[in-house]
């Protein structure tokens, strides 16, 4: 028979352990998040970057019901544009925790240097979108936001 306090013990081991499980390290099969996302200002406001670089983002109409293209443009220490990264997006609904979320996407790189995420935005309501620069296969930086529709 387990005596009632090592009972106690082990449950509530067992609890904080449960607890503990952040909801990106559960849907991501349990491995540890690398870093909480830092919330970015609004939209075609500068958003530092390590290094002396910054970026801005903006959306090409008023998000809404349909396809809706999110621009990003990088500037390095200099003040000039560049395009030096590889940047990743993923969105979807937090209220809605996998129903609509897009999975993590390449935004692509036009002729001007500015990098495009064409979103496809299927219902009203609040939607996050994550964004993760990568130099080279290092991840240099991780920002998100949250927008209504």
């Amino acid at each position: 028979m387990m005596r009632p306090w090592i009972f106690m013990v082990l449950l509530s081991g067992s609890l904080a352990a449960a607890c503990s499980d952040s909801p990106e390290s559960i849907s991501n099969g349990g491995r540890e998040a690398a870093g909480a996302a830092n919330a970015l200002p609004g939209e075609k406001k500068k958003c530092p970057l390590p290094d002396g670089y910054y970026f801005t983002y903006r959306f090409s109409d008023r998000p809404q019901l349909g396809t809706v293209i999110l621009k990003i443009q990088v500037f390095g220490p200099d003040g000039k544009q560049a395009a030096p990264f590889s940047i990743h997006g993923s969105y979807g609904m937090p209220e809605m925790q996998g129903a609509h979320d897009s999975g993590d996407r390449d935004f692509e790189l036009n002729r001007k240097g500015d990098y495009l995420l064409p979103m496809n935005i299927v219902m009203p309501g609040e939607w996050e979108l994550n964004i993760t620069f990568l130099k080279g296969e290092k991840r240099f930086y991780r920002g998100a936001f949250k927008f209504k529709v």
